[in-house]
């Protein structure tokens, strides 16, 4: 089903972005949990090179569904997820059920 391999697609670009975030804050564990990083955005363009800033606390907020992502403002898909939260600096979304969340759930690092 073509709508289908779109989700399935989407969802894995998420999880190749999210992965690298999951890097970024290895890479920042004897940060202060309050301090901003920048972290890339984890929506679902396969081109988007865009960056948030996040603190590590509110990054652990997001990671603690694995179906929730976060996003560049303006960077929601509405037919895949659903939006949680949001601030000036990022939104905060969660997978729809169906493909989009069993991809996130499946290709979860840390599961």
């Amino acid at each position: 089903m073509v709508v289908g391999d779109r989700e399935e697609r989407i969802a894995k670009n998420e999880a190749v972005a999210r992965d690298i975030n999951e890097r970024i804050e290895r890479n920042h564990e004897t940060s202060s949990p309050a301090r901003l990083i920048r972290m890339v955005c984890e929506c679902g363009q396969a081109t988007c090179e865009q960056l948030v800033s996040i603190t590590l606390a509110e990054y652990e907020q997001v990671r603690s569904d694995p179906r929730q992502f976060v996003l560049a403002r303006g960077h929601v898909i509405p037919d895949v997820e659903r939006i949680e939260s949001e601030n000036d600096r990022f939104v905060v979304v969660r997978k729809r059920e169906g493909t989009p969340a069993a991809v996130a759930v499946e290709e979860d690092p840390r599961s």
